[in-house]
């Protein structure tokens, strides 16, 4: 057994040592690009939305507002800067939950595996990938630095509606750079990782609030901010960007679109996404909701929510 463990000890370090080798440069990283170009068609053929990546600007870690950077450590990762890609810790305690409440409530991905994933891998939920996706963050990890693979993260990850990285997420929800972030907004924007059609502000107002709450209080007991600071971070006072005016279709690609990463390994060539979106019976919900829904709320799903 001790053998067994020394050779395989072995052939990690060596397919580690081969990953890094072939990863590209911080500068090549940076400016490669996210996401791909996607045209989504309803169920008699009309393209209902035309997607590519949306992008901001790109902020070196030094810009980064460190209250952005806090958040997300303590939402997604709170020993990001003791382990070394992969977290044993936060594995064992989403198996702990799986097994006390019967489902998966919590993935242990660590911010390098979901880097990992963002960059060079998609995310189904296959043994194998999952095995590549840990040997690209430990090479990762040998290769850059912690704030080098912050900066990257923070700049790529998808946070909904098209938009990838913290700066189109802010220009988009809050009309400004993501270097002006208050608490209150990062905690919004770092929310939305886990889910970003979920909790998206301007989806779902309430479960956006709920989300930004959860990030706070992750703040405050990994000693982030204090109390006082996570008291006065005024979530529900937060004035969003104008949105365009569009239907509730942008709500159902929304929630369509990740579907696509269980059916096909594709992440880089256009798609045509064709989807059985009934475009009359969807006008004539959406007619149905602005005849009954309050004056400035949004429906959705069958239901009215408004951000106040």
């Amino acid at each position: 057994m001790v053998g067994i463990g020394v050779l395989a000890l072995g052939a990690l370090a060596i397919a580690v040592y081969i990953a890094m080798s072939q990863l590209p440069s911080f500068d090549s990283l940076k400016s490669s690009p996210n996401g791909q170009m996607i045209r989504v068609h309803a169920a008699d053929g009309t393209v209902i939305v035309s997607m590519g990546p949306s992008f901001g600007e790109w902020l070196p870690y030094g810009q980064i507002p460190k209250v952005m950077r806090d958040a997300t450590v303590s939402v997604e990762d709170r020993r990001f800067r003791s382990h070394i890609g992969v977290d044993p810790v936060g594995i064992a305690r989403s198996v702990k939950v799986r097994f006390d409440r019967g489902h998966w409530t919590q993935g242990g991905s660590t911010i390098t595996q979901q880097l990992a994933r963002t960059v060079f891998l998609n995310n189904q939920k296959k043994f194998g990938r999952k095995f590549r996706e840990g040997i690209l963050a430990f090479a990762l990890e040998w290769k850059f630095t912690k704030d080098q693979i912050l900066e990257l993260y923070l700049n790529k990850v998808y946070y909904g509606g098209g938009a990838y990285g913290i700066d189109a997420a802010s220009r988009k929800f809050f009309g400004h750079g993501a270097d002006h972030l208050s608490l209150a907004e990062a905690a919004v924007i770092a929310g939305l990782v886990k889910a970003p059609s979920n909790y998206s502000p301007t989806a779902d107002a309430e479960a956006a609030m709920g989300r930004a709450g959860v990030v706070l209080e992750t703040m405050q007991e990994t000693g982030a901010i204090t109390a006082s600071e996570a008291a006065d971070a005024d979530v529900s006072g937060l004035k969003l960007a104008p949105e365009p005016k569009q239907n509730s279709v942008r709500y159902f690609t929304d929630w369509a679109l990740p579907q696509l990463d269980t059916l096909i390994d594709e992440t880089t060539e256009p798609l045509e996404v064709w989807t059985t979106l009934d475009l009359t019976m969807q006008r004539q919900a959406d007619d149905a909701i602005r005849a009954n829904a309050p004056p400035g709320a949004q429906g959705r799903a069958g239901r009215a929510r408004s951000w106040r």
